[in-house]
């Protein structure tokens, strides 16, 4: 799993992570900004379920999902958090998929579900 050795490695395992997790419900994977040395970050953006973009933020460690909007953004999922690092990358997108969910209408999941079987 990812590594805080190469910010660049992270950017393409963050990629084939959510290819893996997502399929064809993630679209238009993008790194925005990217930062290796001293003070290593990124940020990257991407589509779920053709409804949401999420952008993903690592900072030394720190990492998050959030919905951006025009003024503001909404976090969805924050880390790391007690006993988890961005190596548990597998267990993170798990949990960004039910979060991303809960913010989804049924209505649509349900279509989207039912159409990518």
């Amino acid at each position: 799993m990812p590594s805080a050795d190469s910010v660049t490695s992270l950017a393409k395992e963050l990629h084939v992570a959510l290819r893996s997790r997502f399929g064809d419900a993630m679209s238009g994977y993008v790194v925005r900004d990217l930062q290796e040395g001293d003070h290593a970050w990124m940020r990257a953006a991407f589509l779920l379920y053709e409804y949401w973009e999420l952008d993903f933020l690592y900072d030394r460690g720190a990492f998050g999902f959030s919905i951006p909007f025009r003024n503001a953004e909404v976090s969805v999922l924050q880390g790391p958090r007690e006993g988890q690092t961005i190596a548990d990358l597998d267990a993170i997108l798990d949990e960004l998929d039910r979060k991303v969910r809960s913010r989804i209408p049924d209505k649509y999941l349900d279509e989207w579900d039912s159409s990518h079987l």
